[in-house]
């Protein structure tokens, strides 16, 4: 077990997420019920992690 995590394991950490995140983003939309059942909470975190990305790559 790691009790530190460096910005690497970050990186990859949340790239692994955004990659479990995105081969479920229907599942999650359709839990999206509150405030407003607009099913689109799975999309909308999804893209956000994408551009979260992006943003590292170019910074590396």
């Amino acid at each position: 077990m790691t009790d530190r995590i460096d910005g690497q394991l970050f990186v990859r950490l949340a790239s692994m997420g955004g990659a479990n995140l995105k081969a479920n983003v229907k599942t999650v939309n359709e839990l999206n019920v509150f405030p407003v059942p607009d099913g689109d909470t799975g999309t909308n975190m999804t893209m956000t992690l994408e551009q979260a990305a992006v943003a590292v790559e170019c910074e590396q």
